[in-house]
């Protein structure tokens, strides 16, 4: 282990180590005179940390006891978790400083530490007063090492020893690497016991040829032989979301496997551990009634609106509806009107209905909302009239969203199709990312962990964003020659996991509603409030704790 001491620069950071960690802090838009600190948030995912390392702790704050020195521990989200105090002079300075409990100290929300700083590289580093980023902590030096699961090698956290002085004490580094070393043997040894149950729970449930079982824990996964021909790595990844949350429950859920079967799985947890359970699955068949029920033509619904944000593939769903509804007549003729206003070349829609109608085919108009109100109103009269013959097709972005007129037209279309934003659709996310990178490259696939990440975003861009990300991930993985995508082949934004991931059950069910409430509201806060019966303040406050 190596570990760079010499001096450092007051104003520009002498070390290479120092100065790359001010360049990622001030691309995450971090400015040196910060001086508020964000706020705690929950961190009930870190017991397992915590179970490992408070033993460790307890010995080791005996023997800093009067040193005006102090030991952090930080999550593998590098949100504090514990504080060490060796004297009441260092407690007052990381009161002052804003180091509390829950407490996130990733560079990108504190800038350089001995916190952030080792869980970002992955390996020890010293921070002398002058190197830290943010004036705030300069009269602070420390050093600060990654913990490494030793099964798994994952991160799950960093110990920091911290003083105030120009420059870390030398005696930190054997201290801190002692504690680091006995925690890792602690996470071990329960390691091993965890394996033991999981194994044990695996073994009673697995012999049935006719289930589907798998057993997924913190280190360890298992599969039987039907489950195996199943799933997929994607799907493994799916799995250890369920099993992170941290008011883990036995349930049953459906979900759309990556090779997209649709299955019922009966999640069971394993008891005598944390973050472990039982996966027993169930394909669902598709249960035909033509047998025991007449026979009854579907009827033909001639105006279709189609909703939803953009990306989330509402003009191919458009698309291949009017290529249904015109099988074995002329090609629909399809408008997008962004391109035909951007190109100077407004649509007449007059003129497309009419051509339509003359050649008995399907007219698709993308983008109606980009219409002027005549347009608008011509449309709402055509789809409203719409034939068999010649049905009419438009597609907007969600009602709630849209202006008087297309709101207007939405409402007279006879059927509506909402497509849904890519962040409620979690369970089929692993299936949709799955299929987009088996188009690029068919014989490339998702690692479990990168799956994990993937789930763990909030896609903003919906389907769009998610094969643009794909699209890096598969050129990164092909050019180290290989055929699987990790974690680091995804973009750097997209390789970690976000705060709403690490919600327990009813936090999250209390997300979705919030986010629903100001989906419906359009984003009015006033109004999403009094539908959730809650005050503004309230729901600031609550939107602020849960991530949105």
């Amino acid at each position: 282990m190596t570990i760079d001491t010499s001096a450092d620069s007051t104003r520009t950071p002498g070390r290479q180590v120092i100065a790359a960690s001010w360049r990622r802090s001030a691309l995450s838009g971090l400015r040196p005179d910060r001086d508020v600190l964000p706020g705690p948030v929950d961190i009930s995912a870190a017991d397992p940390l915590l179970d490992a390392a408070r033993p460790v702790l307890d010995e080791a704050a005996g023997r800093l006891a009067g040193s005006e020195m102090s030991l952090l521990l930080v999550d593998h989200e590098c949100r504090m978790v514990s504080r060490i105090i060796g004297g009441s002079a260092i407690e007052r300075v990381l009161d002052g400083a804003g180091a509390a409990s829950g407490v996130p100290f990733a560079e990108s929300s504190v800038g350089t530490t001995g916190l952030g700083t080792p869980a970002e590289i992955r390996r020890p580093v010293m921070i002398n007063g002058s190197e830290h980023y943010l004036e705030k902590f300069k009269q602070l030096s420390c050093f600060g090492q990654p913990i490494i699961h030793p099964a798994t090698r994952r991160l799950v956290g960093s110990l920091c020893m911290t003083e105030v002085s120009e420059r870390v004490n030398p005696l930190a580094v054997p201290f801190v690497t002692g504690i680091v070393a006995d925690i890792a043997d602690r996470l071990l040894n329960r390691s091993r016991s965890h394996q033991r149950c999981v194994l044990d729970a695996f073994q009673r449930a697995a012999p049935r040829r006719d289930t589907a079982v798998a057993a997924i824990g913190d280190d360890i996964q298992l599969t039987n032989t039907l489950a195996a021909e199943l799933l997929c790595s994607s799907d493994i990844g799916t799995f250890r979301a369920v099993v992170a949350d941290p008011a883990l429950r036995a349930t049953t859920i459906r979900l759309t496997l990556a090779a997209g079967t649709a299955v019922e799985i009966v999640v069971e947890p394993v008891s005598g551990t944390r973050g472990a359970a039982l996966f027993h699955l169930r394909p669902l068949l598709a249960v035909s009634t033509e047998a025991s029920a007449p026979h009854r033509p579907a009827p033909v619904v001639a105006g279709v609106a189609i909703t939803g944000e953009p990306g989330t593939g509402r003009s191919t769903r458009a698309r291949a509806l009017a290529a249904d509804l015109c099988e074995g007549s002329a090609p629909p003729i399809v408008i997008d009107v962004a391109d035909r206003l951007i190109d100077g070349r407004p649509p007449d829609i007059a003129v497309a209905l009419a051509q339509a109608r003359e050649q008995s085919t399907a007219l698709v108009v993308d983008g109606a909302e980009l219409l002027d109100d005549k347009s608008l109103t011509l449309l709402r009269h055509a789809a409203a009239r719409a034939t068999p013959l010649a049905p009419v097709i438009v597609v907007t972005g969600p009602a709630a969203l849209v202006g008087a007129g297309a709101a207007a037209l939405i409402g007279h279309c006879p059927r509506r199709v909402d497509v849904p934003p890519l962040r409620q659709r979690t369970t089929e996310l692993a299936a949709l990312a799955a299929r987009i990178v088996a188009d690029l490259a068919p014989d490339t696939t998702l690692s479990g962990g990168a799956t994990d990440c993937l789930l763990s975003q909030e896609w903003l861009g919906n389907l769009t964003e998610l094969a643009m990300v794909l699209d890096q991930a598969v050129a990164s993985c092909q050019a180290r020659a290989a055929r699987t995508i990790e974690t680091a082949d995804l973009p750097e934004r997209y390789q970690t996991t976000s705060r709403a991931s690490h919600l327990a059950g009813r936090e999250q069910a209390e997300r979705q509603a919030i986010i629903d409430a100001l989906e419906h509201s359009g984003h009015n806060k006033v109004r999403a409030a009094r539908q959730l019966g809650i005050s503004r303040t309230t729901l600031y406050a609550r939107m602020r704790a849960l991530g949105i």
